[in-house]
C-alpha cells in the first residue's frame, strides 16, 4: 500500500511539472490555402496535417489554424510538409510532435503556442527568461542539408512592435552537423545558448552575420533601452530547406521568473488507437471465453439452487 500510494504521489507530482499535449487536441484544418490543399486526420498513429501543392512556398500557400492561447496548434505549413502528433519517433511516452517534408525549397512547417492570460494575449520580459530546452530527432532518412534539424523560436516584440523571432537552433550550438536517429536536448538560459534573430528590428537578420549568434544577455546588451518581450513559442522546421526531412521534437520546456512556464510532452490519445488484426482476435476469443464461463456460472447456479 505504501508503494502504491508513493507511487501515485510521484505520479501527481510529474504531472504538476509537464503538461500532456494529445495529438486529439490540434486542430482539424482542412481547405484550400492559395495553391494549396491541407488535410487533418487522425487515426492510431496520431493526428498529421498534410498540404499539397505546387507551391510557392509563400504565406497564401501555407495552411494555418485559428491562432489560441496557451495551446499548441498547426501552423504556416507549406506544399509538400506535415506536421503533427505522432508515434513515428515515440520520446518520454509514446509519442512527439512530429514535422515532414519533401518538396524541397517549399517545406515548412510549426506548432505554435501564444501566451494569455485572463483570455487576452501576454507579452513576458525577455530578462526574466530563466531556462529553455527542447529535444529534438532527425531521421537518417532525411535528405537535406545534414545540419538542419527542429528549431525552437521565441517569438520576439520589440517597444510593443513586432520583431520577429529569436531562433535556438542545434548547428549553432555546436558547429557541427544534426546527429541522426537519436535524440539530442538542447538547452539555454540568458547567458548560455546561441541565438539568431529573423528581423533587422533586432539586428543582424542571418545566423552567419557578424553579430548575429548571440546569448540572449548579448541580446538584451545590444538593444538597450529597448523593452523586449516575448509573446510564444514555435517549434518546426524551414522554410528553403532542401530535398526530404524526417524528425520530431519533444519536451519543450521554458521558464520565466515570477512562474510563468510552459512545459509540454506531445503524445498520441490511447482512445485513439486502433486493435491490430491479431490483437482483435485474442480480444474475440477473450469475449468468448467471458461469455463462455457467464454461460456456466449461469447453469451452475440454477443447479444449485433448484
Amino acid at each position: 500500500m505504501y508503494l502504491a500510494a508513493a507511487a501515485a504521489a510521484a505520479f501527481v507530482a510529474s504531472a504538476a511539472t509537464a503538461e500532456t499535449v494529445n495529438d486529439t487536441s490540434l486542430q482539424n484544418i482542412n481547405g484550400v490555402f492559395g495553391t494549396s490543399v491541407v488535410t487533418t486526420t487522425t487515426n492510431a498513429t496520431g493526428t498529421r496535417t498534410t498540404v499539397t501543392g505546387p507551391g510557392p512556398n509563400a504565406g497564401a500557400n501555407r495552411a494555418s489554424g485559428t491562432p489560441v492561447l496557451n495551446s499548441w496548434y498547426q501552423a504556416n505549413v507549406g506544399p509538400g510538409s506535415t506536421v503533427g502528433i505522432t508515434t513515428d519517433y515515440a520520446r518520454s511516452g509514446n509519442g512527439s510532435a512530429y514535422f515532414n517534408s519533401t518538396q524541397g525549397d517549399t517545406g515548412k512547417g510549426d506548432l505554435v503556442y501564444n501566451f494569455g492570460a485572463a483570455g487576452a494575449s501576454e507579452r513576458i520580459a525577455l530578462s526574466s527568461l530563466t531556462s529553455v530546452s527542447f529535444d529534438f530527432y532527425r531521421s537518417s532518412a532525411s535528405t537535406t542539408t545534414a545540419t538542419f534539424a527542429p528549431v525552437l523560436r521565441l517569438g520576439m516584440y520589440k517597444d510593443n512592435t513586432f520583431a520577429g523571432s529569436l531562433v535556438f537552433e542545434n548547428v549553432y550550438q555546436t558547429q557541427q552537423n544534426a546527429p541522426v536517429d537519436s535524440w539530442t536536448t538542447l538547452t539555454a538560459n540568458l547567458n548560455n545558448g546561441i541565438f539568431w534573430a529573423t528581423n533587422a528590428a533586432l539586428g543582424p537578420t542571418f545566423a552567419s552575420a557578424n553579430g548575429g549568434q548571440k546569448t540572449l544577455a548579448q541580446w538584451i546588451a545590444d538593444n538597450a533601452g529597448a523593452n523586449l518581450t516575448v509573446y510564444g513559442l514555435e517549434i518546426g522546421i524551414g522554410s528553403g530547406w532542401n530535398n526530404q526531412f524526417y524528425g520530431a521534437v519533444d519536451n519543450v520546456k521554458v521558464d520565466f521568473s515570477g512562474g510563468r512556464s510552459v512545459n509540454s510532452n506531445f503524445e498520441v490519445a490511447a482512445n485513439g488507437a486502433v486493435p491490430e488484426p491479431a490483437t482483435w482476435g485474442m480480444m474475440i476469443l477473450g469475449f468468448g471465453m467471458m461469455g463462455a464461463s457467464a454461460r456456466y456460472r449461469r447453469r451452475s447456479s440454477k443447479a444449485t439452487f433448484a
